[in-house]
Formats: structure tokens, sequence, C-alpha cells
């Protein structure tokens, strides 16, 4: 009847799900660059059409968020133009510089948060116990010291470290994958 061929239906679902995956960042990127929660939202309905209008163009394997960001990036300049009648903050040059400038940090953004759930896998069960308790469940340090038996500042304390550790294991492995 009306059935898509099954290399069709797998198209349209790998791409849903790299753009659902990828949505937020690509949100952020505009959000970031035209400063309207409305525009923003309409622009990234634009810029999701054209993204499965040019999804036989994406290379799998590459950066989808990065080519949403590009694509993003152009239609911005095009409702920019549009926009001429309403005095606008920043010209078109800057706006390229701050879009490219937006898209790298957004991928450094993403490598980094791939690092820290690695990080966070290689510590010991009781610092990973103490990281949930204190930021996924919001319990207060006062709380927490009391379940363990310690002083507030020795759990403050050995958060510190935990920081630490995860700062250092996060830095470790970007720096690897950099050179990679």
């Amino acid at each position: 009847m009306d059935q898509q061929p099954p290399r069709e239906n797998d198209r349209v679902q790998q791409f849903s799900r790299l753009l659902v995956s990828n949505q937020r960042r690509i949100h952020g990127f505009i959000l970031s660059l035209v400063h309207d929660r409305a525009a923003a939202a309409d622009i990234l309905q634009d810029v999701s059409m054209l993204l499965w209008e040019k999804f036989d163009r994406f290379e799998p394997g590459t950066d989808f968020a990065a080519w949403g960001m590009s694509i993003a990036r152009l239609t911005i300049l095009n409702w920019r133009r549009r926009q001429q009648r309403v005095p606008l903050p920043l010209d078109d040059e800057l706006l390229v510089i701050l879009a490219d400038e937006a898209t790298k940090v957004s991928c450094e953004y993403e490598d980094r948060r791939v690092a820290l759930g690695h990080c966070i896998q290689t510590l010991s069960d009781e610092n990973r116990d103490l990281l949930v308790a204190r930021y996924a469940m919001d319990r207060p340090v006062s709380g927490i010291a009391q379940r363990l038996g310690r002083s507030r500042v020795a759990v403050y304390k050995r958060l510190t470290r935990i920081h630490g550790l995860l700062l250092d294991c996060i830095n470790d492995r970007v720096q690897a994958e950099g050179t990679q």
C-alpha cells in the first residue's frame, strides 16, 4: 500500500536518532546567536527541515551536530537578512566569526561531557555514590555528612578531591583524543 521501502525506513530512523540526540546542541547554538527564544525555535524548525532535505549529503560517522550548526549558521544569516527592518546588534561578518567559535566550543563541550561520563565510571563506588547523592539527588552536604557520620568540612574536602580527580581525568582524555 503506502509502505516505504526498507532502506527509506532505515534512513528515516537514522535521521530521527541523530536529530533527537543533537537537537539540544543545535538549538543552543542558534539561541547563542539569535538571543530570541521564539525566533530560535522557528529557526530550529527550518534547520530541521533543511537537515532532512539534505540528509543524503551527510556523511555517516561525521559530527551531525557540527553539520547541523553549519546549516543553522546559513539559516541564521538568511533570517537576519529578512529582519533588516529591525536593527540587529551584530553585522553578518561578526556573526560568522561568533558562529564558528560557538561551533568549536560546542564540540569541545561535547568532548568534555563524554570524557566526564567515562571519568565518573573510573571513580570508586564510594566516591561515585557521593557525587550521585550531592548532584544527581541534590542532597545538601549537611545531610550527606550526617548520613556518613562525618563533618560537613570533611565532605566538602572529599568533594573537592573528587572534582580534582575528575578534572585531571577529563583533561587527560580530551588531550589524548586530540592527539589521535
